[in-house]
């Protein structure tokens, strides 16, 4: 009988032994998690332009002959308070017509943040002659 009793406490301690504790859940662990973060422009023409990224105080400025535009930075750590932010100016250069005008056409540029190819921030920008100066933004933080 007290072989039979050892016999089952030694099963049992096995058994609990190969229970996944809880580190085991499924669960994500305490600190950032690791992501990759895009940054987009896109016109509705060829055009040039100044491209500015920021990832917290972390800025690149880049111009850019040819669009559409793309830059992805690998392996970023997410914490809350993260910052990021995309800026867009037109930079191209415009000659005469013959008529004497200047060779313009309005446009959209659409301006777009996504973290690990899921969009979480965009915007379309209408861009005429009159309005080709001003820098057009947008930006996120992490909570």
């Amino acid at each position: 009988m007290k072989k039979i009793l050892l016999l089952m406490l030694f099963v049992c301690s096995i058994t609990y032994s190969c229970l996944p504790d809880d580190s085991d859940s499924g669960a994500e662990p305490d600190g950032p998690t690791i992501s990759n973060i895009k940054f987009e422009v896109t016109t509705t023409r060829n055009t040039e332009g100044i491209i500015t990224t920021t990832i917290n105080n972390d800025t690149e400025t880049e111009e850019v002959e040819n669009l559409p535009y793309s830059r992805t930075y690998a392996q970023v750590e997410l914490e809350s308070g993260i910052y990021f932010k995309l800026t867009f100016l037109e930079n191209g250069t415009y000659s005469a017509s013959s008529g004497g005008g200047t060779s313009w056409t309005d446009y959209t540029a659409v301006l777009t943040i996504s973290i690990d190819n899921v969009v979480v921030r965009t915007e379309i920008f209408n861009i005429n002659e009159d309005n080709a100066s001003t820098v057009r933004e947008i930006d996120l933080t992490v909570n």
